[in-house]
């Protein structure tokens, strides 16, 4: 009734012949595999290739937790021939992914050169975006100092109460009575209570000699970052995903809950990964940043990124949109602006932005003080004042792009929205299972990896891959 050889179950467009190939032909030494050449004495390890297989299996089919993952060498026909019936247990199996954070990177990376091989790269347009992935910690082992405080208050009153039920034991028993709770359970309850406090003490220590506002005591790597409308412990991984198939180019775990000074950098590591000169690349407003947008263009990467609105006071509502900045014009020749009431502004001073130091020059004219609109223009007694950066073309040229091609930003979401909506609705990957900034690098790694494969085999099929494989 039922075949002879576990081959036989495997069929010929099953994802496991991609699988068992791919990490064949990968030098696990040189991606940095620990066991990767076996030593000549004692019992020898299970071989780094096995594990990854496995690792890589299991993150396919939404299965990450190490003691699901033994269950399944046991039962599952397709582990067993990845495997060839081999069954490590849960603790050899989850070390494995906690120690090589930076190899999963390299195989990932691995990958995506195969990608590039197979043409699945449009190298066209590159959506960049991130996302927050819930840490493993409880919104509550999250402290301020003060939580600290009370926390300590509160132990210090429980230590205090139990050694005066311990003085009350004492004199029961010279009463010759049985007190109500043993010496050895209030003992072992003091003790365990001033360990905790230990612990909350050098949680202080470290939040103290920090700028940080908050500590995590699960996960001191973790930050609170907004994560679909609430407040959580998470991590936050920044993306590039290349608009041709929306497959992954690269990626960036950050403890930032925001997104700019990220983009220059990521771009760049896009860049390199494609192995071109020049790139196009779209995020959303959260990514304007001056200094970011400079670095991209010095680097020869063209950006479409939102510009965000102008500020006005809910106070005065001044300026009023006919005399926002942008309706200032700018004459290079002169280095002067013309304002909407053709007044001549000319440069007077400078400043340094403290916060990323940028060159400001400032714009001034003295007919404000006659202006019929200065009320609809500014609030200032001193008039109004335009400021240049001394690289704005950086940022006109921004705006030219976007006022010639609108349609990129709305493109970014359909390209890099479908890799967030797959692992984190459709897989159920949201959360992270792992702890420490290094160690989720690992579990990062697998599901990018993961998703760039069945991404791959969904529009190439496994069979050409295969071929793709065996060229390379």
């Amino acid at each position: 009734m039922f075949p002879d050889a576990i081959e036989d179950y495997i069929s010929a467009d099953n994802p496991v012949h991609f699988l068992d190939a791919f990490v064949d032909t990968l030098d696990m030494s040189s991606l940095g595999f620990q066991n990767a050449a076996p030593k000549e004495t004692g019992r020898p390890p299970y071989q780094p290739k096995d594990l990854l297989k496995l690792y890589l299996y299991g993150y396919l089919n939404r299965i990450r937790s190490s003691r699901l993952l033994e269950r399944e060498s046991t039962r599952n026909l397709e582990v067993m021939w990845l495997l060839k019936r081999l069954s490590p247990d849960h603790k050899t199996i989850s070390r494995f992914r906690q120690q090589h954070a930076d190899a999963m990177r390299s195989v990932f990376k691995q990958f995506v050169l195969i990608c590039q091989k197979a043409s699945l790269f449009g190298v066209e347009l590159v959506a960049i975006d991130s996302t927050k992935f819930t840490a493993s910690n409880a919104r509550d082992r999250v402290k301020t100092v003060e939580q600290l405080d009370k926390s300590l208050q509160r132990i210090h009153q429980s230590i205090s109460e139990y050694l005066t039920q311990l003085e009350e034991n004492d004199q029961h028993e010279n009463a010759a009575e049985k007190p109500p709770v043993s010496k050895e359970s209030l003992q072992q309850k003091i003790t365990e209570l001033k360990c905790y406090a230990s612990q909350l003490e050098e949680a202080k220590d470290t939040l103290d000699n920090s700028t940080d506002k908050h500590i995590s005591l699960t996960d001191p790597d973790c930050r609170l970052m907004k994560n679909e409308r609430r407040i959580e412990p998470a991590y936050s991984v920044q993306t590039a995903v290349d608009a041709k198939h929306s497959l992954i180019i690269d990626f960036e775990l950050t403890q930032d809950a925001a997104d700019n000074n990220h983009l220059s950098v990521v771009a760049q590591q896009a860049q390199t990964m494609l192995h071109t000169e020049e790139l196009t690349v779209c995020a959303d407003a959260g990514y304007y940043d001056c200094v970011d947008l400079k670095h991209c263009e010095d680097n020869r990467i063209t950006t479409y990124v939102p510009t965000p609105k102008h500020k006005v006071s809910k106070k005065t509502n001044v300026p009023t949109p006919e005399y926002f900045p942008d309706k200032f014009s700018y004459d290079v020749q002169t280095d002067t602006y013309c304002c909407p009431q053709g007044r001549t502004m000319h440069r007077f001073a400078s400043k340094r932005n403290t916060k990323d130091q940028r060159l400001i020059y400032l714009y001034h004219t003295t007919a404000c003080n006659e202006c019929p609109v200065r009320s609809a223009c500014t609030p200032s007694k001193r008039g109004r004042y335009i400021n240049r950066w001394e690289h704005e073309s950086v940022l006109e040229n921004l705006k030219q792009r976007l006022l010639l091609a609108p349609d990129i930003i709305k493109r970014r979401k359909t390209i890099v929205e479908h890799v967030f909506g797959t692992i984190k609705k459709v897989w159920g990957y949201g959360a992270l299972l792992l702890r420490g900034f290094h160690n989720i690098g690992s579990e990062f790694a697998l599901i990018m990896t993961a998703y760039n494969m069945r991404r791959a085999m969904n529009i190439v099929g496994v069979g050409p891959l295969l071929q793709y494989l065996r060229t390379s």
